[in-house]
């Protein structure tokens, strides 16, 4: 514990980078493996699959028509799954913004609402507060880019809610700010909670089997389709390219902390630079 409280004395955004790239699992390595796995596929198929099918069902006439006709029909079905999960794991980015920053918001209506409480509680309570936003910052991110939940901020929590819940008040303008702050303090708890809750969520598995199913049965289409070799190798290579991207862009989104499309620290580095960087002992 001593050494978390050490190194939370840093200064967010001097001494340690939660972003730093070293700290991180590959990002855009990803999107390029997915790629070159759809790009492999297509043209080891058009290569080597191809001639074969081009014998099978083109031997005694073109079926290009039928081909071309059921190709369309599969197509507009997965498109329509591709961009539903991708609405969808845009959906859970935005709401992970919108938790984040409303724990932010808390703290920052904590610090200010401590103004108005005795000392010696109000340093103490402001000096936890400001130990809670550099741990969450400096601790809490760089383990979220790992998948991980450190226990620390709980801890530094508890030791808010016990300050809180010990103080007693005096007056009935002291009870009103009193049940405010605690009011502010449950609403920082619940979207701490969503925040952690978004580090392990992601989408079922069977739904990434139908995803990578599905564009292999994409490039089965272009290997039936009879044409001559080059515009068959440029229509399949961006073909692949394009599930590649997809695939990636639904997966960065579906991993917010994680992956390259990622949420930052900027609201809790605002509300210390901001409103509590000027308390910070020198």
């Amino acid at each position: 514990m001593e050494a978390e409280t050490a190194s939370s004395q840093t200064r967010p955004g001097h001494d340690r980078n939660p972003d730093n790239v070293a700290e991180q699992p590959p990002r855009l390595g990803v999107g390029a493996g997915l790629c070159a796995f759809f790009l492999t596929i297509t043209l080891a198929g058009v290569v080597l699959i191809h001639p074969l099918m081009r014998r099978a069902i083109h031997s005694e006439r073109q079926v290009n028509d039928v081909v071309i006709f059921a190709a369309a029909n599969y197509g507009l079905i997965y498109a329509v799954l591709l961009g539903l999960l991708t609405v969808a794991t845009f959906q859970t980015t935005k709401d992970l913004e919108d938790h984040i920053g409303e724990e932010a918001s808390s703290l920052s209506a904590m610090y200010h609402s401590a103004e108005d409480y005795p000392e010696p509680l109000r340093s103490e309570l402001r000096a936890a507060l400001r130990d809670y936003t550099h741990y969450v910052i400096e601790k809490d991110w760089p383990a979220h880019r790992l998948g991980k939940t450190p226990k620390g901020g709980e801890h530094r929590l508890e030791a808010i809610r016990a300050t809180l819940y010990a103080f007693e008040t005096e007056s009935k303008t002291q009870a009103v700010l009193h049940d405010e702050i605690i009011r502010q303090f449950n609403t920082l708890n619940v979207a701490r909670e969503q925040r952690l809750n978004a580090v392990s969520s992601s989408m079922p598995a069977v739904l990434w089997y139908v995803v990578i199913l599905g564009g292999v049965l994409t490039i089965m289409f272009l290997w039936m389709i009879h044409m001559d070799f080059l515009p068959q190798i440029f229509l399949g290579g961006i073909t692949a390219i394009f599930l590649g991207v997809m695939t990636f862009l639904i997966y960065a989104m579906d991993h917010p902390l994680q992956g390259a499309v990622s949420v930052g620290t900027e609201p809790f580095q605002s509300v210390f630079d901001l409103v509590m960087k000027w308390d910070e002992p020198s």
